[in-house]
């Protein structure tokens, strides 16, 4: 009996039969993807000329249940009216894609254009179009609307339509009507949909948003007698996240009005229904309770990681405060924000202790180097009774102890008296010096931060000068101007320092020129001379009179019609001065001048960009002085401090001491009254502005008062540090870094600060050189800027006529005006 085939079968043989029919199998399990979905891919919201293709297809996709492309679809392409498509069938390929090139037809307007593939989700889809014909004009999209949004959340990115005339030339034309419209879906438009043109033809919409289900929709935008303009599709998700989440919450306690600290700016996180980030989500932060004012940009848009980060808020309003984030019509509640008043403080600034120097420092310059430079006219007490010789300068580091410690950098000559700025290299130029008073001596001195020791054999000039004015120009040359020569005559003939040496400017000669006059650089290149004396002058270094270089030029007098010898100076920007105080003694012999017996309290300003500057009131301080100082502060104010309101050459009679700093806003023309300080400091009193945004207030002495029997001035060798309002309104930005610390004219750099979102000014100022109550050093400028993801980029001046060159405290500032401390930076 033959045996069984199964079991006749070699073992290679059964393999190769399950094989083959485990194929077969498995092919007969494998079926093609079902088509369930058709939606617009591309092409929708073209423009081009009436009988013209389209510059880009337009497209469909075809996907299944899972959202897969879906190939081998027939899809049937149709216009309405005019025009065609070529194919008029199209098949989808293995991306799911189907496409045409569509033509426009001969008439000028919207153009529809259907793609359909029956019993699929979505069919058919409509793409508008819009035909322009030269003849008439249109509005175009300049700025498309949000690919992607958030049902009821306003578009991420607002749609800005712009005017074209026929020629599609932008169109200028303010006050046409541009209304938005839904083109394609089915949903409302909310939002203002109609805004009219500015005044180059360009409609901004601010607010809108689409509500309905998911899907695509397209815009219409229309205006009488313009042909109309359609967006590209706009795919609406189902809901603005079904969760909204508080990652970083506000700070728990906050002053009144507070910028809060970008370390407690709060963040929220915005989810969709599966748990993934949704992002272009619009949150907007509101005041939940408590009745305060939320302050700051109260909306913020999720990024790709669905997060929305604030970057200015705070509250106005003291008390516990509580603030609500929502996306649409989910939100989320922060803990309790107490919002503590601002203390006295942030009205009337603060003054620090008493700070011991050996000397009294009553000349003082601010280095690159943050450190400070100083020196008074005696060293110590016995040479103060003699008068034998002058006091060693003082080298004095703030960060490494008291000025005690400072070292000393001996001159070789005496430099009290004498007149001194930041050259442009960040150098000290020192003009003169002491022989006796009222009695100068010719020599030059620099003093070099870098290698901390004076410049030895430098050319005198042709002049000794006790009591001159140094002043830098815009292309670096200095002028030295004013003071006492070595016999005891007032010095008519001003110097200038250029290719390293000194040269006379002859031309100048026969102006009474007063000590330490207040010179400026002013934005026409000359040199303004806004005092003391009640006229103002011009002076031109280059112009010249008979061949001879250096010319005067009558200026503005000034409203009080006395001699303002001791009053102060600044300029607070560019062409831009104040003038505080001043005058108080009869005897002054050095004008020819009316002179009053009081100082003034009268303050006055002009502005040498107007084309016949005068001098129009500032307003007046509560307190007469004299012997006062002015600083420029980082949020453009200008700080009055010390002097006498007693008249004489220096009343030291403490009751008379004006110990109240008082503060001068250009913005308002207002002076109000800050704190006072513990001592009185009158002539040879200084006062600088810091690299942390305080201001230095210190020395007054080595001095005698009186006539016949002159008693001596009481020696303050110490300062005080004031602390002015800004510092007491909450958190202060921070700059990390500078792109670099040296920029040319017009260059831009960057200013890298976690503060970012909260920069609303950038301000940079000279460092100050002051004595006898004129700073030579310090001016101001606001800088232009352009917010960065990590900064501001900031531009400096064009010209130096605007800035001279040297270096300069750059501060950034918040909407409170309270400033950072600086960085510094060369502008040349």
């Amino acid at each position: 009996m033959p045996k069984p085939l199964v079991r006749r079968a070699r073992p290679w043989t059964l393999l190769t039969l399950l094989a083959a029919a485990t194929l077969r199998c498995s092919g007969d399990n494998v079926q093609p993807p079902t088509p369930t979905a058709i939606a617009m891919a591309n092409g929708n919201g073209q423009s081009g000329s009436v009988g013209t293709a389209l510059a880009n297809p337009l497209v469909v996709k075809v996907t299944d249940e899972h959202g897969n492309p879906v190939q081998g679809v027939s899809v049937d392409w149709a216009t309405a009216g005019d025009g065609s498509v070529s194919p008029q069938t199209a098949t989808t390929g293995t991306d799911g894609l189907a496409s045409v090139q569509r033509v426009l037809g001969p008439q000028a307007g919207e153009q529809t254009t259907t793609a359909t593939a029956t019993g699929l989700e979505g069919s058919p889809v409509t793409f508008v179009s819009v035909a322009t014909d030269g003849v008439n004009p249109f509005l175009t999209l300049a700025t498309e609307p949000s690919a992607t949004a958030q049902s009821g959340v306003a578009f991420a990115v607002q749609p800005v339509v712009q005017l074209k005339g026929p020629n599609g030339q932008n169109q200028a034309g303010g006050g046409v009507a541009v209304t938005a419209s839904l083109a394609g879906g089915s949903g409302s438009l909310g939002g203002t949909v109609t805004q009219a043109t500015d005044a180059q033809g360009t409609a901004r919409f601010t607010d809108l948003s689409i509500t309905g289900s998911a899907g695509a929709y397209t815009l219409r935008f229309e205006a009488s007698g313009v042909l109309p303009a359609v967006s590209s599709a706009i795919t609406l998700g189902a809901g603005s996240g079904s969760a909204v989440l508080l990652t970083t919450s506000p700070p728990a306690s906050a002053l009144d009005g507070e910028v809060f600290d970008p370390s407690v700016q709060p963040v929220v996180q915005v989810k969709n229904g599966d748990g993934s980030p949704a992002p272009g989500v619009s949150v907007t932060a509101s005041i939940a309770s408590g009745g305060g004012t939320l302050e700051g940009a109260t909306t913020a848009v999720t990024d790709g990681q669905g997060n929305a980060a604030f970057g200015d808020l705070g509250i106005r309003g003291t008390g516990t405060q509580t603030l609500a984030f929502s996306a649409g019509s989910n939100s989320v509640t922060a803990g309790p924000t107490t919002v503590n008043a601002l203390p006295a403080e942030a009205t009337t600034g603060k003054w620090g202790p008493l700070v011991g120097w050996d000397i009294v420092p009553l000349h003082m310059s601010l280095l690159p180097s943050g450190k400070i430079i100083g020196w008074g006219k005696y060293e110590d007490e016995d040479n103060h009774a003699s008068g034998t010789m002058g006091s060693i300068p003082r080298l004095w580091d703030p960060a490494a102890g008291p000025p005690t410690t400072a070292r000393m950098v001996q001159a070789d000559t005496m430099l009290f008296c004498s007149g001194h700025t930041g050259m442009p290299d960040g150098r000290i130029m020192v003009s003169g010096g002491h022989k006796a008073d009222d009695t100068g001596i010719d020599n030059t001195n620099i003093f070099d931060p870098a290698s901390e020791q004076w410049v030895p054999g430098l050319p005198k000039m042709a002049f000794g000068r006790w009591y001159p004015t140094v002043t830098v120009l815009p292309d670096g040359r200095i002028l030295t101007m004013a003071g006492r020569d070595s016999a005891g005559k007032v010095v008519t003939v001003p110097e200038i320092w250029e290719n390293n040496q000194w040269v006379k400017l002859p031309g100048a000669t026969g102006v009474n020129i007063p000590y330490y006059p207040r010179n400026f650089v002013a934005p026409n290149g000359k040199i303004f001379m806004a005092g003391e004396r009640i006229e103002s002058r011009w002076f031109d270094v280059d112009a010249t009179v008979n061949g001879k270089r250096g010319v005067w030029s009558d200026g503005p007098d000034h409203i009080w019609r006395f001699n303002r010898d001791y009053g102060t100076a600044a300029m607070y920007e560019p062409g831009k001065i104040l003038y505080a105080g001043g005058g108080g003694n009869a005897t002054w012999a050095q004008t020819p001048d009316a002179r009053s017996s009081s100082p003034t309290a009268t303050a006055e300003k002009i502005d040498l960009n107007q084309p016949s500057p005068q001098w129009t009131s500032a307003g007046t301080m509560q307190f007469a002085r004299r012997h006062t100082n002015s600083t420029i502060l980082p949020d453009g104010t200008v700080l009055v401090t010390g002097g006498t309101t007693g008249g004489g050459f220096v009343d030291i009679n403490p009751g008379d001491a004006a110990k109240a700093a008082e503060l001068w806003d250009p913005k308002t023309n207002q002076w109000t009254t800050l704190s006072s300080n513990s001592v009185m400091r009158v002539y040879h009193s200084v006062s600088l502005l810091l690299p942390d945004g305080t201001v230095l207030h210190g020395a007054s002495g080595n001095a005698l008062a009186g006539g016949s029997n002159p008693v001596p001035v009481p020696d303050e060798k110490n300062h005080e540090i004031f602390s002015p309002p800004y510092l007491f309104k909450g958190a202060r930005p921070t700059i990390t870094s500078l792109s670099s610390t040296s920029v040319a004219y017009g260059g831009t750099f960057s200013v890298t600060t976690p503060n970012h979102a909260q920069v609303a000014e950038v301000r940079w100022i000279r460092l100050g050189s002051v004595t006898h109550a004129f700073d030579a050093g310090q001016r101001a400028n606001s800088l232009t800027f352009t917010p960065t993801a990590t900064g501001v980029d900031a531009t400096a001046p064009a010209s130096p006529n605007l800035a001279p060159p040297g270096y300069y405290q750059i501060f950034i500032l918040n909407r409170n005006g309270v400033p950072s401390a600086s960085k510094m930076i060369q502008v040349h």
